[in-house]
């Protein structure tokens, strides 16, 4: 009995902690758009799962495939609750699933200020 108490005590607390704000899916929207995101010596490129270029996005929560292809760059998001990166110093690949509320957001390298891109979150689309 007193487990269960504990149980829906912390799944109660842990329901309260604010996921949109460190990045993460909240529960009222389910993950559905996959993004990709790469960045290698010389490019750095965040594109929809058809292959275009991510301008613009609405607010949802979206599956990140990153992969960053070299030790000398990294892959870094930066926009409201969002900052995510790979290392310098090591290849990776990995699944980032976020949640990304209305913004300009910036994908980089740290190590190189000429590998950057911008897009724009807006609000949920037209009914």
């Amino acid at each position: 009995m007193l487990r269960a108490l504990l149980v829906g005590a912390s799944l109660a607390a842990v329901s309260l902690l604010p996921a949109a704000a460190s990045g993460q899916a909240t529960p009222q929207s389910p993950i559905q758009p996959r993004l990709d995101a790469k960045v290698g010596a010389r490019t750095i490129s965040l594109t929809k799962a058809n292959g275009e270029r991510v301008r613009v996005l609405f607010q949802n929560g979206y599956r990140f495939q990153v992969r960053d292809l070299t030790t000398t760059q990294n892959f870094h998001l930066v926009g409201p609750g969002v900052n995510r990166k790979t290392r310098v110093g090591a290849t990776a690949s990995t699944t980032w699933t976020m949640y990304l509320a209305p913004g300009t957001y910036v994908y980089k390298s740290d190590r190189n200020t000429k590998l950057r891109g911008v897009f724009q979150v807006k609000g949920a689309p037209p009914a």
